[in-house]
């Protein structure tokens, strides 16, 4: 598991062992079991692994089969038996506990490039297959493992972690102008395909990458469908009992290990997963070590968390950790630039998640998260005006029969949502930010990109369970909890990001099962408290980071990211610097407008070529001191060239 990189040349000519292994070896702290390279006439592989389940303590990459095939990758699949007895009825001969790594590469040799059908879970990999003198590349359905690649004039280079792919002579600083602008938008680049640097693409979700006859070939190889025949059981118990199987099963496959983590909050979708997995942990009768990591807040905004996720770790019988978020809010970037992400996301020492990971990685190589309960257990607001514009009134009627039946009251219909949201829109109309270098602007046509973004996520499929597979939010969101970003020795598992999970909630009846988490409700009934499991959803109360600024004012750190000169060919720094300055026009959204600009800013400013990694355990007095000793190569922005 963990770092792999591949380098290919298109004219035939031996690839640099010297370069593979640096490369290789940059990932060691992310891989530190075991960094091994193989090399081919034009092909070379090199591996960096983190074993996570007990399969991974007799795995070896890059692995080989028949003379002729050879893989590496970052795979954690679902299903094992499954795929193993359909491999072993193809006329395989595999170990019980054979690595997933094995399993693909078998699946390859029988199924060839349509072996991906038949592969669920998280992964990435690459495979030579030297008979056919084809590259075969494939990521998992919902990109949950990250794929980058470059193409040169005379190589292919890829791997899971993108400043691998930049230690490559051949693969340039320069920046990829239209993703900053994205970024500046919206936060997050919204283009599956490419990244921060105008050099390096990315391999969407659900995608293959193929190299053959000196041309590389991308294709979609699955997606969650629009409509799905509707699975109707005789007895409400059945869609229970059916959901409790498949939950289970995506967490006990996301853990095979005696040791992990957890992020706890109150809310449903953390804590069902802790409860699921501790007990799944400890019915193996072996000694095992569970622990649960809880956000709070004292100070900034009135926080309950912290005693409703008590609740569960008593009732469940595992220690917790809390995490005190008000400590983060109170630092300045600047005071710790021990570890700069590989792209801009945010400042990575004011997100307490970012403490939790860290944390965990020095007892554990396992993090579970409650990541996409919502919208995989989510009835879309707008659920009865769809109804009623499609004219399936029986069905309307169906659902609100039964949403009586369950809930006791009739429902909303979506009518004071779709107010609320209009209101929304007419109080606070959305504007163009005036800080932005007007060039720069017009360069890149940005007004036309806010209004193709928001006419795109406002469109149905993005507000409903498909927005897990074709929203770009979900897979750079992964890609940011991944080692090869946080640098931290610790894989993010997401058990609500199981095709087999997914494709039974899509299935079934929306009404009653999806709506307020009913199903989830259900199936946890004596594994959680009553007063968390009834607990209705509770968002956090308050906006802190921002509830600070009203009070306090603008920080001297934000003043002088604001004037940062790395900004200046993306933002007229002045107008930046007077809207900073503007407390008393601040709201969340002017607040998320000037936000992305200043972690632009700490990021253009810190980025290094060859990033500090991050000490685990406790924080001491002397990380910063050992981190300024490192002495990293800093990063100069190269001027503004548009991206091919």
């Amino acid at each position: 598991m963990s770092g792999f990189v591949g380098l290919l040349n298109r004219e035939g000519q031996p690839v640099d062992s010297g370069l593979l292994r640096r490369m290789t070896d940059s990932m060691a702290p992310q891989g530190p079991d075991a960094q091994e390279i193989w090399s081919g006439p034009r092909v070379g592989f090199g591996h960096a692994l983190l074993r996570t389940t007990w399969e991974s303590k007799r795995e070896r990459q890059p692995l080989g089969l028949d003379g002729t095939l050879r893989i590496t990758g970052d795979i954690r699949l679902d299903g094992r038996d499954e795929l193993a007895a359909r491999l072993e009825a193809s006329g395989c001969r595999l170990d019980r506990d054979a690595p997933d790594v094995d399993l693909v590469l078998h699946a390859y040799r029988v199924w060839e490039a349509a072996c991906v059908e038949r592969l669920n879970g998280d992964f990435a990999f690459a495979i030579w297959d030297a008979h056919r003198q084809r590259l075969f590349c494939a990521r998992d359905q919902f990109g949950v493992v990250p794929f980058y690649y470059a193409e040169t004039k005379d190589a292919l280079v890829l791997s899971n972690h993108i400043n691998c792919v930049r230690l490559h002579p051949r693969v340039s600083d320069r920046l990829d102008e239209r993703t900053l602008g994205d970024f500046l938008l919206f936060s997050v680049n919204h283009d599956f395909t490419t990244t921060t640097f105008a050099d390096i693409r990315r391999l969407p979700p659900a995608h293959t990458l193929t190299w053959s006859d000196g041309r590389v070939r991308v294709r979609r190889y699955w997606q969650l469908p629009e409509a799905v025949p509707e699975r109707r059981y005789r007895r409400r118990e059945e869609y229970i009992e059916r959901f409790r199987e498949l939950f289970e099963r995506a967490v006990t496959d996301r853990l095979r290990t005696d040791r992990a983590g957890t992020y706890l909050s109150g809310g449903m979708d953390t804590t069902s997963i802790a409860a699921t997995a501790y007990r799944a942990m400890t019915a193996t009768g072996s000694s095992v070590d569970f622990r649960a990591y809880t956000i709070i807040f004292k100070q900034f905004v009135a926080d309950e968390e912290g005693a409703y996720a008590k609740k569960v770790a008593e009732h469940v019988g595992f220690p917790i950790e809390y995490h005190v978020a008000d400590d983060y809010m109170r630092q300045a970037p600047e005071e710790n630039p021990e570890y700069t992400y590989p792209e801009p996301l945010v400042f990575p020492n004011r997100v307490p998640e970012a403490e939790i990971t860290r944390r965990a990685a020095g007892f554990s190589r396992v993090l579970l998260s409650g990541v996409g309960g919502d919208p995989a257990l989510r009835v879309a607001w707008y659920h009865w005006i769809d109804l009623l514009r499609r004219g399936r009134f029986s069905h309307l009627a169906r659902d609100t029969m039964e949403y009586v039946r369950t809930f006791h009251r009739l429902p909303g219909f979506g009518l004071r949502t779709q107010a609320k949201i209009w209101l929304r829109e007419r109080r606070n109309p959305v504007s163009f930010p005036d800080w932005f270098n007007p060039d720069y602007a017009r360069k890149m046509g940005l007004r036309a990109r806010q209004r193709e973004i928001r006419a795109l996520m406002a469109a149905p499929s993005m507000r409903s369970y498909r927005g897990m597979s074709d929203s770009p939010g979900w897979s750079h969101m992964f890609a940011t909890s991944d080692p090869g970003f946080t640098g931290l020795p610790i894989k993010i598992r997401l058990p609500f990001f199981d095709v087999r999970l997914v494709s039974y909630l899509q299935s079934i009846p929306p009404i009653p099962w999806l709506k307020e988490k009913f199903l989830l409700r259900e199936a946890m009934q004596g594994a959680l408290p009553e007063a968390v499991r009834l607990r209705p959803k509770t968002v956090l109360r308050g906006t802190p980071g921002l509830d600070r600024l009203r009070r306090q004012g603008p920080q001297p750190w934000m003043e002088r990211l604001a004037l940062a000169p790395a900004l200046a060919p993306y933002v007229d720094n002045e107008r930046l610097l007077r809207r900073v300055r503007a407390v008393e026009e601040l709201d969340t959204f002017n607040h998320g407008q000037t936000g992305p600009a200043l972690v632009l800013a700490h990021w253009l400013t810190h980025q290094a070529r060859e990033p500090f990694q991050p000490s685990l355990g406790t924080r001491s007095a002397d990380d910063s001191s050992r981190a300024q000793a490192g002495k990293p190569v800093r990063f100069s922005p190269r001027p503004l060239a548009t991206s091919a």
